[in-house]
This record gives structure tokens, sequence and C-alpha cells, in this order.
């Protein structure tokens, strides 16, 4: 498993906790079953294009982070 594929997962993870989301509960905002959020969360799978950007808009935080570009958790930051 490369790196990125665990920095993406583990960013997933604290945006979700952050934002105070359950994953069933994130999963039921955008659309996928709590096990697609623990399977993103664990490296298992990557999100698709569409499902980071449906990610970034329920939690608040940018699509740099997600993906290990950025320390920032929101844009605003």
């Amino acid at each position: 498993m490369t790196d990125e594929r665990r920095i993406i997962g583990a960013r997933i993870a604290a945006a979700r906790r952050s934002a105070g989301f359950s994953q069933v509960e994130l999963g039921h905002l955008i659309g996928v079953s709590g096990q697609t959020i623990s399977n993103w969360e664990t490296s298992r799978y990557l999100p698709s294009a569409s499902d980071v950007v449906s990610l970034v808009r329920s939690l608040g935080c940018s699509s740099d982070y997600i993906l290990g570009l950025s320390d920032k958790l929101s844009p605003r930051d």
C-alpha cells in the first residue's frame, strides 16, 4: 500500500471526526454505505473523484487536505 493511499484514508477519517459524523452518518449524507467509508478510511479502496467532491462538500474541508496536498483542513484555515 502506498503512502498516498494511507494519507487519503487518514485524512478522510480525521475530517469526518472533526465534522462530528459517524461513518454511517457520513455515508448516508453522500449516498454510500458506512462500510464504504470504512474501506476508504482503512485505505482498502480509494474514493472516486466524484466521491471526493461529495466528501469535501459534506465535511467542509478542502480537496487538497483530503488528497494530502495541504495540511489545512479547511480552505479558510
